[in-house]
């Protein structure tokens, strides 16, 4: 809406926020299964629907039109994670929205007179109840993990074409940092939970005096090794496939110039993912990361370049 002035922006960017809550936890009770949760979304809902009130009385004080409501993009892809994935795994994205809205009302005295800070606060730690943040940090390691891949691969490669190779060369390099790294991530993963497992089971053995259950909950808390290990190994080989297809597929001439303009696409599209559940805009997210791994991809690049003419020049 053109025209507003200073305060109407805040007002109205506050009732879009709350109404926009208001949409994702009635959303996650529709699709939450266990009772008890559901109930938490309902009652959320509820306090985000009073909360929106709030500021569309605001809104009507200062003689300004209620406008129509849609939801933000951000929203419509938490609730379609939460349908595909089920509503633990958005948590944490959620838990970091309720923060950014609580920080949002500091120095708005109108919200903290009407105590919508403390509710805001309130809301984040009702969402934090059982395994619920561990679960939803799933979204977190999935998008981190594929960052890995993507970034050093694409570094890796963007050192070996600055020494002025051949791009065979620079694609057995990426084939070659897939792979090493995938399995360096899996076999790290792996030694991280086996060893988790085995401090459990011998502090256990101690308190029990005896051979312990490796069912047991404390051991069990640990996770899977194989199955840590496999997910890290997915995902890094995912990230570090993207700067590898163009270099496969397409003309020598254009291999390179590919990998960076595929590469730079996944770099802000995992910014895009990260602002999922680090407060930030989406633009701001992706323009960020994209802008990091481009730096990184420089310096690399340069590092090349300066060792391939020491080395003798191109091969």
């Amino acid at each position: 809406m053109s025209g507003l002035d200073p305060e109407q922006s805040r007002i109205l960017g506050n009732w879009r926020a709350e109404r926009d809550s208001t949409e994702l936890y009635a959303a996650l009770a529709r699709l939450e299964r266990d009772p008890a949760r559901r109930d938490v979304y309902f009652g959320l809902a509820r306090a985000e629907r009073r909360h929106a009130a709030f500021w569309e009385e605001r809104l009507q004080s200062l003689h300004q039109t209620v406008p129509a409501f849609r939801p933000s993009l951000r929203i419509r892809i938490l609730i379609l994670l939460a349908r595909h994935f089920g509503t633990r795994f958005v948590v944490a994205s959620v838990i970091a929205r309720e923060m950014k809205e609580r920080d949002g009302y500091v120095g708005q005295q109108d919200a903290q007179a009407a105590g919508l800070h403390v509710e805001e606060h309130g809301h984040a730690a009702a969402l934090r109840v059982g395994d619920q943040a561990a679960i939803s940090s799933n979204l977190r390691a999935a998008v981190l993990g594929a960052n890995d891949g993507l970034a050093s691969n694409f570094c890796l490669m963007m050192g070996v074409a600055g020494a002025q190779v051949s791009t065979s060369i620079v694609l057995l390099t990426g084939i070659a940092g897939l792979l090493a790294g995938a399995c360096s991530m899996a076999l790290g993963e792996w030694l991280s939970v086996t060893n988790a497992r085995e401090l459990a089971l011998s502090v256990l053995e101690r308190e029990i005096s005896e051979k312990p259950d490796p069912r047991h909950l404390s051991v069990a808390s640990a996770g899977d090794a194989v199955g840590a290990a496999g997910f890290s190994f997915a995902l890094f080989a995912l990230g570090a496939l993207v700067p590898l297809l163009p270099v496969c597929i397409l003309p020598p001439p254009l291999r390179i110039a590919g990998s960076i303009a595929v590469t730079a696409i996944a770099f802000f599209l995992l910014g895009l993912a990260t602002s999922l559940f680090n407060g930030r805009s989406a633009l701001f997210s992706g323009l960020r990361q994209t802008a990091f791994g481009a730096a990184a991809a420089i310096v690399t690049w340069l590092a090349g370049r300066a060792f391939g003419a020491f080395a003798g020049g191109p091969v």
